[in-house]
């Protein structure tokens, strides 16, 4: 049951290493776990159910490298052609979003309608033509570049509308700290909020033995400055967040969330009126390294919102959701996708103020596989279904292509940073955009303050957008 098979035409095109994380996806955006090999030109995927969906796969263009996606297919007795499903899927998609947004007024572009007219050429040419399958690349080559070219008109027109409309667009823009900034002039220029680092194992490395100077430090720094701040996580289920003297506890689930709603209720309790909002629980949807059942992750996690608003009922909850896209869910045995998660615990009465969704791309286990900005565009729209304000978690993007860390991958990373805040600043559900590591080495993410306090050109990107918005 579930096999579908693609004749690859263009080996290259694929990023071997990731051919395991291929996964389909159905219309009303459900994740269809599946089981990929390719073998003698073949991709065959075995999936766990045999709806009419469409394949995710990682593949590398011309030096990037994107989750790329076909059109809704069924399964057949036939073997499909790879890359002409992925240049239909993009042209497709491309074609929808151009109807949808000129429909409602947006005003395209001589270079934007000629990329997409010589892209249907070349793709009718990968069909009934010769050299089919470099036709068909030439095709997704020439469908992502217009797609490009959309995203631009679309973002900077939403933007000009919004500014129109209000004297300043209302997003926060924000970054972690575990201490106050060095530089502090440029950060502060560049942000007007701090996401504060609250780590359990940090905070109470011994059972009952709280460290709140830096905490405290930072907390005072940054009210003195005016920033609007957010704590959190206080519960980070997708790392090993439990300090050592919990691990007799990990496995028994009513002490678990005894301690767990202890550890909350202390750290609400000492900045009430301080901070106002709270990121309670992060990568809860995913489940990470702790071993959690995800009924488990359901009951710890209203445990943890009900002891920080019974300290507080005004303060702002909210979660955060680790590869919004929903990868883990082929490699894992959850079965909520990432949006069917959080809704599932506001029907079960958790108040939930905001959502915070997690864009870091890269190769790691919690991270997101790189995608386009309209993938993300479409991601920000599913997730506006809620109707809840939402936060942008972004960090340095990281790819494979560069190799060693040139001036060219540096301004590529500056590059990704700025599109992204765009596409924040042009959706109305997104309230805040923030940096996820100012100068933390001991984090995996890339810091935009390097050695010698070096300040990544990504930070003046977002201090351009800030001053124009």
């Amino acid at each position: 049951m579930g096999l579908i098979q693609f004749k690859v035409g263009t080996p290259e095109l694929i990023v071997p290493e990731q051919i395991a994380k291929a996964d389909f996806v159905t219309f009303d955006g459900r994740v269809i776990a599946s089981s990929n090999r390719l073998t003698d030109g073949v991709l065959t995927c075995h999936r766990t159910q045999a709806d009419s969906s469409k394949l995710r796969i990682f593949c590398n263009l011309d030096g990037q490298q994107y989750v790329l996606q076909t059109a809704s297919i069924r399964e057949s007795s036939e073997i499909y052609d790879l890359e002409a499903e992925l240049a239909r899927g993009l042209l497709t998609r491309l074609r929808n979003f151009h109807a949808l947004w000129t429909g409602a007024g947006l005003r395209s572009s001589d270079e934007l309608e000629a990329t997409m007219k010589q892209a249907h050429g070349v793709f009718r040419q990968s069909i009934f033509g010769e050299g089919q399958s470099q036709a068909a690349v030439d095709a997704i080559r020439l469908s992502l570049h217009a797609t490009e070219a959309l995203v631009s008109v679309y973002t900077d027109q939403r933007i000009t509308y919004r500014r129109k409309r209000t004297r300043r667009i209302p997003m926060s823009t924000g970054c972690r700290l575990i201490r106050p900034p060095e530089v502090e002039d440029t950060f502060l220029k560049a942000f007007n909020a701090a996401l504060v680092r609250t780590r359990w194992n940090v905070l109470e490395p011994r059972d009952g033995d709280y460290q709140w100077d830096e905490l405290d430090a930072l907390v005072d720094w940054a009210t003195e400055k005016n920033l609007s701040l957010m704590g959190g996580p206080l519960l980070d289920l997708s790392s090993e967040c439990f300090p050592e003297w919990m691990n007799p506890w990990k496995g028994d689930l009513l002490n678990l969330q005894s301690f767990t709603s202890d550890f909350v209720e202390t750290v609400v309790s000492r900045y009430v009126g301080r901070i106002r909002h709270w990121e309670v629980v992060s990568g809860a949807n995913c489940g990470g390294v702790n071993g959690l059942l995800e009924e488990q992750r359901l009951n710890l996690i209203m445990r943890a919102i009900e002891a920080a608003q019974q300290v507080d009922e005004q303060i702002q909850i909210s979660l955060r959701v680790i590869q919004p896209w929903g990868e883990y869910l082929g490699a894992t045995n959850n079965r909520l996708p990432p949006i069917q998660f959080v809704d599932t615990l506001r029907r079960s009465g958790a108040r939930i103020s905001e959502v915070n969704l997690d864009l870091r791309f890269g190769g790691g286990d919690i991270q997101s596989l790189q995608r386009d900005m309209l993938s993300v565009s479409q991601l920000l729209d599913h997730w506006s279904l809620l109707q809840m304000p939402m936060n942008v978690m972004v960090a340095l993007p990281e790819s494979a292509c560069f190799g060693e860390r040139t001036a060219d991958y540096v301004t590529w990373q500056a590059d990704v940073m700025e599109r992204l805040m765009k596409m924040c600043l042009a959706k109305e559900r997104v309230t805040g955009f923030f940096c996820l590591n100012w100068s933390d080495p001991t984090v995996q993410d890339l810091p935009l303050l390097g050695q010698q306090n070096t300040i990544h050109p990504g930070v003046g990107r977002i201090i351009n957008l800030e001053q124009h918005r």
